[in-house]
């Protein structure tokens, strides 16, 4: 399902970067652009002790989470730590769950209310005042965004990721938290769990976990092969649920985000290991027509998918503005097949990638104001953007199911 734009810059050793900030110290280094291709390679990254699956997030009938420090004798979860919902569709009966929860493709808050996500990516962790999210998230807010996607790494504080989670709640965004520190790199996904398991990180991750996502690595791997992904998300959900932490995670493709058909050939294996997790594609494509987005997402739908795009702009990253991104039509195929997605960035931390070229800046300085180009149509303008489909759960506007 490789375009072929994208397999032959490959073929010919061209990189890219991935929009990341002035501070990121992963900094270009992406594979070029494409649909994915079926990576191959040895990936590297580490396997699971026994390599079967737990079968775990089976929902409950009565609305509470399951248990999640169960093992088997061969290592792999019993239970993801899922939390059942209140019934089939958003807004059913019965008593609230722990928190969020996927069930089949759709994400549902704790009063079973589907949630589609809509937002943006923003920098958190290198914005110059500091990594609170201030004022940046009250910003956000302004666009009707219920969701930001918070850019962490393993070298801050839990007290720090605490305040950032509590400070975007409190603008009543979705916060979801990732670690950025294994960018491209297969071999760091092991650390980023360290992290998240450390207990520290693990109370901040219980006391926000009614209304809290958590996407354990960014764009972690560059050539992965499918059984060593597979292997190793296994045995990273499996730390994580063991560890106490009962929230959905999500989990990027490979490819630096980008390969769509890993998601596709293994995502059904990892949602039968643990239900309450989501897939995230970051579609540093080169579509200018929205072919590619409109075949795979009817696939990725087809496959009933818990499919969000993670990241997007208004073109791919290598060569920038040579190679468009179709937005807009990812914008009305998300509506039409219900899927969420994140635009990459928001702009208080500026991008080098393509900072001469097409800057994926949505603003120019952070704030709702400063929303242009590309970016205010995305948030606000086209008939599909934020502010036209993105609706907050009752959850977070009020803090309770009523």
């Amino acid at each position: 399902m490789a375009g072929w734009a994208g397999a032959a810059l490959v073929a010919l050793g061209l990189s890219v970067g991935c929009g990341d900030g002035s501070g990121d110290p992963q900094g270009s280094g992406q594979d070029a652009t494409g649909t994915g291709g079926g990576a191959t390679g040895s990936g590297g990254g580490a396997a699971t002790s026994g390599g079967g699956d737990g079968g775990g997030g089976a929902a409950t009938s009565s609305g509470a989470s399951t248990s999640s420090g169960a093992s088997t004798s061969d290592g792999a979860s019993t239970s993801s730590g899922a939390t059942s919902g209140t019934g089939a569709g958003g807004g059913g009966g019965g008593e609230p769950s722990t928190g969020f929860s996927v069930r089949g493709r759709f994400l549902y808050d704790r009063c079973g209310e589907k949630v589609l996500l809509r937002g943006v990516n923003e920098m958190v962790v290198w914005l110059p005042s500091g990594p609170d999210g201030l004022p940046e998230f009250a910003e956000i807010a302004k666009t009707g965004a219920n969701t930001v996607r918070i850019v962490w790494n393993t070298e801050n504080t839990a007290a720090g990721l605490d305040t950032a989670i509590t400070n975007a709640l409190a603008q009543k965004l979705i916060p979801i938290v990732e670690l950025h520190d294994a960018t491209g790199k297969w071999d760091g996904l092991p650390s980023l769990v360290d992290y998240w398991t450390e207990p520290e990180t693990v109370a901040v991750i219980k006391k926000h976990e009614q209304n809290l996502l958590v996407n354990i690595g960014n764009e972690v791997g560059d050539q992965v092969d499918n059984a060593a992904w597979e292997a190793g998300y296994k045995q990273a959900i499996t730390r994580m649920r063991e560890a106490g932490i009962t929230v959905p995670l999500i989990i990027d493709a490979s490819k630096w985000g980008q390969n769509i058909d890993q998601l596709q050939a293994v995502g059904p294996a990892l949602v039968a290991h643990d239900s309450n997790i989501m897939l995230s594609v970051h579609m540093w494509w080169t579509d200018g027509s929205g072919a590619t987005i409109t075949k795979e997402l009817n696939e990725s739908v087809a496959l009933e998918l818990p499919l969000m795009v993670g990241e997007f702009a208004q073109h791919a990253v290598y060569e920038c503005s040579q190679h468009p991104f179709d937005y807009k039509t990812l914008l009305a195929k998300s509506v039409e097949l219900e899927v969420g997605w994140l635009a990459w960035s928001w702009g208080a931390v500026e991008n080098n990638d393509c900072k001469d070229d097409g800057p994926f800046d949505m603003t120019t300085d952070g704030t709702f104001a400063g929303l242009t180009g590309w970016g205010r149509e995305v948030a606000v303008t086209d008939p599909n953007s934020i502010q036209n489909t993105s609706v907050r759960p009752h959850s977070i506007e009020t803090g309770s199911c009523k």
